[in-house]
């Protein structure tokens, strides 16, 4: 009695750890491009969507390859992934992005600034069978609040790595 107990338990929890996934996720694109982590973090919510958080922030003070002046970025976000026959894993994604960073304003000054940005972004994801993930995407964002200094458009551009599990 004892041991089928156990096997219904460790059966139950194999289910329960397999019906919940999450991604982990390092954006090699931002880390070589613009000098920042990019980190990722996204709940499977069922075999069609996820929803998840990334975090942008600029390793290195001085300026990167774009000249880009954002400081920091929190984008919440929500995927749509479309079964399109052979192509599987292509995504939908609708973001909203609160970054701040420095820029010249009206008067030619540089500022520091506060914004947040809506967007959209497409991309595919390629998942080994251990859980491994590589996925690219490209989208972008329009800063909504006019805060001086800020860009009008914000860039969601990725190239990433991690793992499910």
């Amino acid at each position: 009695m004892k041991k089928m107990v156990l096997l219904v338990l460790i059966a139950f929890l194999g289910i329960n750890m397999n019906a919940q996934q999450h991604e982990v996720k390092l954006d090699v694109f931002d880390l070589t491009v613009f000098k920042s982590l990019d980190v990722t973090y996204m709940y499977i919510l069922n075999e069609e969507s996820g929803a998840g958080v990334s975090i942008f922030i600029p390793l290195s003070k001085k300026d990167n390859l774009f000249g880009y002046n954002e400081k920091f970025s929190f984008i919440p976000f929500y995927r749509q992934y479309f079964p399109l026959g052979p192509v599987e894993n292509v995504f939908a994604e609708a973001f909203f992005a609160v970054n701040s960073g420095e820029g010249f304003n009206d008067a030619n000054e540089f500022v520091k600034y506060t914004d947040g940005a809506f967007g959209f972004a497409v991309g595919k994801s390629y998942i080994s069978p251990r859980g491994f993930v590589a996925e690219a995407y490209v989208g972008a964002g329009r800063n909504l609040f006019d805060s001086p200094g800020a860009p009008n458009f914000v860039p969601r551009i990725g190239l990433n790595l991690g793992f499910r599990f």
